[in-house]
């Protein structure tokens, strides 16, 4: 008979961290597998690289350190001086049977270093000229942030979000945009449309705001008497 131990594959993890701080990343697992029988290792995945950055007990940063006891189901990396470059993204902590490519345990992390985004600018810009009844697109745009920052916009007089295509910039080096589409009526001459910009960087009363001001060209009627 063939015993067969199946570790359960843990949900993804979510980890804020902000530059310089200490963090520890904890792998645990009921099951004592003995490290002669089970490969351990942490590897790290984000948009441009996929790395091994533990194997067993030893690391390949000098900023990682692991505490290795797997007799005790312990297999945490600690990671010191956290810093964007080096750590945002995700990390898995895995366990095989020597001589098999199948993992027997998985734990993940996505490691969050916190950025807050840049302030917004809206294009066309302060004031917008529109036409009455012509399609009309607010851009709103924020450089930075880590994680992408959420973009709303909102009318001037009321709470509710408007209903905006909103694309993330995917890194804090790039910018993500809003664009909101308006017909213009005659009525929304002189109307305010404010952009609001925020990311969990930020403290949940702070928020990053710009507006712009519609001036609608009316198109004009000829009465006949």
């Amino acid at each position: 008979m063939v015993l067969l131990l199946i570790g359960l594959a843990m949900a993804n993890k979510t980890m804020d961290t902000r530059e310089g701080e200490d963090v520890t990343l904890k792998c645990r697992f009921n099951e004592h597998y003995s490290d002669r029988e089970y490969s351990y290792y942490w590897a790290q995945q984000s948009p441009n690289k996929y790395d091994n950055v533990a194997i067993k007990g030893d690391t390949f940063n000098s900023n990682y350190k692991i505490d290795y006891r797997p007799n005790q189901g312990i297999y945490d990396l600690q990671i010191f001086n956290v810093s964007y470059a080096r750590d945002n993204g995700r990390f898995e902590c895995r366990i095989k049977q020597i001589g098999s490519d199948n993992a027997i345990y998985e734990d993940y992390y996505n490691l969050t270093v916190l950025t807050p985004p840049q302030p917004p600018l809206i294009f066309p810009g302060s004031e917008t000229t529109a036409t009455e009844d012509k399609k009309q697109e607010l851009t709103c745009s924020s450089v930075g942030g880590s994680p992408d920052p959420t973009i709303s916009w909102y009318r001037e007089g009321s709470t509710t979000p408007l209903a905006a295509n909103l694309i993330y910039g995917g890194s804090r080096d790039m910018q993500t945009t809003s664009t909101l589409t308006i017909i213009p009526r005659r009525e929304d001459d002189g109307a305010k449309f404010t952009c609001v910009v925020w990311n969990r960087a930020m403290p949940e009363s702070q928020r990053l705001e710009t507006v712009t001001t519609l001036s609608v060209n009316c198109k004009y009627t000829t009465s006949f008497l």
